[in-house]
This record gives structure tokens, C-alpha cells and sequence, in this order.
């Protein structure tokens, strides 16, 4: 589902006009995960699969990973 949802994404940002926002969702697991789905053109992740499975830690792990850089 992740990599099917970051097509989707990349698909989305190329055909919407500018300004319109979009979430990554499917996958996301870890922080390279949501870092994945920015890159791939979302705006925001939504981590409430990796949430439960993961707690609260993946929340500082994808905010580090985003302050690393894409």
C-alpha cells in the first residue's frame, strides 16, 4: 500500500492545481516513511496506522526526519 499510495500522491501533485493541499496516507510506519510521502509531493502525513503500532515516538521520529531534509 505504501509505495501504491506514494503514486498516487506524486500523480495527485502533478495534476492539481497549485495550493491545493494533500495528505499522505498508507504505510507510514516510521519517520523515513512520512518523509517518503512529502517528498512525494503531500503536504501532511497522517501516521494513525503507525501510531498504534509505534505510540507516540514516531510522531518525534517523522518531525526528525523532516528536519533532516528531503
Amino acid at each position: 500500500m505504501f509505495e501504491a499510495s506514494n503514486r498516487v500522491i506524486r500523480q495527485l501533485r502533478a495534476r492539481l492545481p497549485n495550493g491545493t493541499p494533500i495528505i499522505g496516507v498508507g504505510g507510514v510506519l516510521s519517520g523515513e516513511d512520512a518523509k517518503a510521502k512529502i517528498a512525494a509531493g503531500a503536504d501532511l502525513v497522517q501516521i494513525y496506522t503507525g501510531f498504534i503500532y509505534r505510540g507516540p515516538s514516531l510522531v518525534t521520529e517523522a518531525a526528525q526526519a523532516m528536519a533532516r531534509g528531503l
